[in-house]
């Protein structure tokens, strides 16, 4: 099973905005440019945490290379594809970028390419949040997610981004 998903992060700052890009894009699966990226954003504390976020996946490669970067609305948007672990592996990178930049405002949207299943984190305050939801079986069960998890998710997002299998349902019609 693949898991796809979008992480988004935007910082007041735009050259960190510009560093946190290259920390994704350049380490081209070497631990040592990865480690040094995260040192220049955060001198203090950077390495030390970049070494726990490569402790916890299984490849710098594939674990923290995202598909594709894009820019929308302000924000970063990394799109990355992994295994059965791979909602796993975006919540450490999560907990990773709000450790290591504590301004920063970042969350994620996955799915799964099997069955309809998605997944959502966000922070509230410094804790990571979880939602899961399983839309199209039950038309208001789908009512019920959009009007509960895809209002928490998206309420502190730019309308630019919407993100959900409902909202892409609703947006091709």
């Amino acid at each position: 099973m693949e898991l796809h998903s979008n992480l988004y992060y935007t910082h007041p700052d735009a050259s960190i905005m510009d560093k946190l890009d290259a920390l994704f894009t350049q380490h081209r699966g070497n631990d040592s440019v990865f480690l040094q990226g995260a040192a220049t954003i955060n001198g203090d504390e950077g390495a030390a945490l970049a070494q726990d976020l490569l402790d916890q996946v299984d490849s710098v490669e594939f674990d923290l290379g995202p598909e594709s970067v894009s820019r929308t609305a302000g924000y970063s948007v990394a799109h990355f594809v992994h295994g059965s672990a791979g909602d796993e592996f975006i919540e450490a990178i999560l907990l990773f970028l709000k450790s290591l930049l504590p301004e920063i405002h970042a969350q994620a949207w996955g799915c799964g390419d099997d069955d309809p299943w998605e997944f959502w984190l966000k922070f509230e305050g410094d804790e990571l949040v979880r939602e899961d939801d399983e839309p199209f079986n039950d038309p208001d069960e789908d009512e019920d997610i959009k009007a509960s998890i895809y209002v928490w998710w998206h309420q502190d997002m730019p309308a630019e981004i919407r993100e959900g299998f409902l909202n892409r349902v609703q947006d091709d019609e």
